[in-house]
């Protein structure tokens, strides 16, 4: 194929692939595919990138890669391996540049580089629309709704570990609960709520579900509320199948608490 009309050849290729010329012009290009064969190796090329670049074919609703790949290739595209990689193309690029004036050889060189930018968006895009367990954690996290212990002017120690906790002083909230409760064989509701998600926030799990379950088998009208917690403490451990056990039985009642917040945390687990 004579270098000089490679410009011509390239609109005339990337005309045909986006069904953009007229009936005429595209028998007659398909006539000179028939007569020149370096021009039908370059066209087989073109229409290989043009399907890789096809992004409209790669991201839709039907998009649901297995969990496992995505985890696998987040993890590559975090390592030494792919910075190394992504070094290297940056060079090349460079290089490629400075020795190659073929306008032709130019375009498809920056379209095989696009190519591979919609490969790696779409793995990101990926990556970042699957709702992790720690996401899905930190958006329903929020400790807007919770009890009050200011009230009790009784119990000064309260309002204390309430306003370090609010403060996110955690350790020393989960210090300041786990010595009050010493020796009580009564807890209120609030005061376990508190002394649960002190010990969530501090990653000490077991100690949190144990004061959950305590609401939970309290039979108060704040039994629901530890369901609810106790599906968060699963979450942050990334347990999701425990996790969906717990939001289901908050669903079994509309009265339960968080019963909306449940319905959306379950479809985004599922």
């Amino acid at each position: 194929m004579d270098t000089n009309h490679d410009s011509t050849y390239h609109d005339q290729i990337d005309a045909y692939l986006r069904d953009e010329l007229s009936a005429e012009d595209r028998t007659l290009f398909e006539q000179l595919l028939q007569n020149d064969p370096e021009l039908l190796k370059e066209f087989k090329i073109h229409e290989e990138l043009f399907a890789q670049m096809d992004e409209s074919a790669w991201i839709n609703d039907s998009f649901t890669p297995d969990i496992e790949e995505v985890k696998e290739v987040e993890n590559y595209f975090r390592s030494a391996e792919a910075k190394e990689l992504e070094d290297t193309i940056a060079k090349v690029q460079t290089n490629y540049q400075k020795n190659n004036t073929s306008f032709l050889k130019n375009r498809l060189f920056f379209s095989i580089l696009a190519a591979a930018s919609v490969a790696i968006f779409v793995v990101l895009y990926t990556v970042s629309s699957s709702n992790s367990s720690q996401d899905l954690y930190a958006e329903f996290n929020q400790w807007k709704d919770l009890p009050s212990l200011t009230s009790r002017s009784d119990e000064s120690q309260l309002a204390k570990g309430q306003q370090l906790f609010e403060q996110k002083k955690y350790d020393e909230s989960y210090i300041l609960f786990k010595e009050y409760i010493k020796g009580k064989n009564k807890l209120l509701p609030s005061v376990l709520i508190y002394s649960g998600l002190s010990a969530l926030e501090l990653d000490k799990y077991t100690e949190a579900i144990s004061y959950f379950d305590q609401i939970i088998n309290s039979n108060t009208i704040d039994q629901s509320k530890g369901y609810w917690y106790k599906a968060l403490v699963y979450l942050k451990q990334d347990q999701k199948d425990a996790a969906v056990k717990v939001l289901e039985i908050i669903l079994k009642d509309k009265q339960n608490y968080n019963f909306n917040k449940a319905h959306n945390l379950l479809k985004k687990l599922q």
